[in-house]
């Protein structure tokens, strides 16, 4: 089984002046900071052994800043021989889709075919759609369209396009990719059932962040192939991100309660869950408003309250090696992932903490899951009856 690194910048100490609006001061630390030490990290992975390195697409707020993951995947392409590649996502809609098909096609020449995997997806926080000037109902339209194009833009030398969104006269994309088989590369991340089922029917295969239990994990993988198998296509995996703190000892672990907790805190700042009014009426996010009672908010002294569980217990690979490598095992058993991306640094992590955990996950646990099996499993194949009903 395929292991990569995550790579992702994150300046969670600076969410409480924001909060307060204190742009009349600096930061306590740089942003560039966090970016150095993210790369750095990212630098580990061809010669601790990984197999690749993904990045993520967010900007505006301390919570993972990478405005392209394209340009940070360039960077890596041209310091490594052979890691693969892959975005965790782009967000379509804040691309222009003849653009994004370029910069997609551009890297797979660069990287000689090491982007393997292209990740794309619909984004959810109201300040990037609003910093970008694209209004968030119209997400789902142009997820749609902008696919629509890439699936033209990386399969044909010449094509035109007429959508509600985009109209785009006869064009080619020049240079040509290197590789030919850019669409079958495309995966699609989704935290709800309305849009897993989209991205299912468009023969998208998934990846999932470590958000829903394992069980629901493998309920949605079923459901995808449901869906697959419904439009005649055959069963697949997913690709799973992990939250990874790998230590000598099961008491050290404990460190990264706080660590997890940080990273909770920052998801819900910055997607709006500790404002659930922010989904109110807005087409296309109807399953966050109705999961608004359970979103976690910010009460005025700035403490977190409310239901929303976060990352999920059975996805956090945290503990000494045997346990993080019994937690892969089972994952791998429950929703028959076949590549993993573990994410080595979150919540405010210490660089040194986040260094000596991916050191020894690499020497102790790296080989093992690389040696394992990654099948899929029969409970996950999907409900052919129900596909055909």
């Amino acid at each position: 089984m395929k292991v990569h690194l995550n790579i992702s910048a994150q300046n969670s100490a600076d969410w409480e002046r924001v909060l307060a609006k204190g742009y009349d001061r600096p930061a306590a630390q740089p942003d560039s900071r966090f970016v150095d030490e993210a790369m750095a990290l990212g630098e580990l992975a061809e010669p601790l052994g990984f197999d690749g390195v993904w990045v993520p697409e967010h900007f505006g707020t301390p919570y993972v800043m990478t405005p392209n993951p394209l340009q940070t995947l360039t960077w890596f392409a041209a310091r490594s021989e052979r890691l693969s590649l892959g975005t965790i996502v782009c967000v379509l809609p804040w691309w222009n889709p003849i653009r994004l098909a370029h910069q997609i096609a551009y890297l797979d020449i660069l990287s000689k075919g090491r982007y393997e995997t292209i990740g794309i997806g619909r984004g959810v926080a109201k300040t990037e759609f609003e910093a970008v000037g694209v209004p968030r109902d119209e997400s789902r339209d142009r997820f749609d369209e902008c696919l629509d194009i890439l699936e033209l833009a990386l399969t044909r030398e010449r094509f035109s396009y007429e959508g509600k969104i985009f109209k785009i006269p006869e064009t080619s994309i020049r240079p040509q990719p290197f590789s030919k088989d850019l669409v079958d590369r495309l995966y699609g991340a989704s935290a709800t059932g309305t849009s897993l089922d989209r991205l299912a029917a468009r023969g998208l295969k998934p990846i999932f962040v470590g958000n829903k239990s394992l069980a629901e994990a493998a309920a949605d993988v079923r459901r995808v192939n449901t869906a697959r198998s419904k439009a005649g296509l055959a069963p697949t995996q997913s690709k799973n991100i992990l939250f990874m703190y790998c230590t000598r000892s099961e008491a050290e672990a404990r460190e990264a309660v706080e660590f997890v907790t940080k990273a909770n805190q920052d998801v819900a700042l910055h997607y709006g869950f500790h404002e659930p009014e922010n989904f109110e009426g807005v087409k296309g996010y109807e399953d966050y408003a109705a999961g608004s009672g359970s979103a976690t908010s910010l009460t005025k002294d700035g403490k977190f309250v409310g239901t929303n569980k976060g990352y999920d217990a059975s996805n956090l690979l945290i503990g000494t090696p045997e346990t993080i490598f019994e937690r892969i095992g089972e994952g791998q058993k429950t929703v028959s992932f076949s590549e993993i991306c573990i994410a080595a640094s979150f919540g405010g992590m210490p660089f040194d903490a986040a260094e000596k955990s991916l050191r020894l996950f690499a020497e102790a646990v790296l080989p093992a899951v690389q040696a394992m099996d990654a099948p899929l499993h029969p409970a996950c194949m999907g409900d052919a009856e129900a596909a055909t009903a």
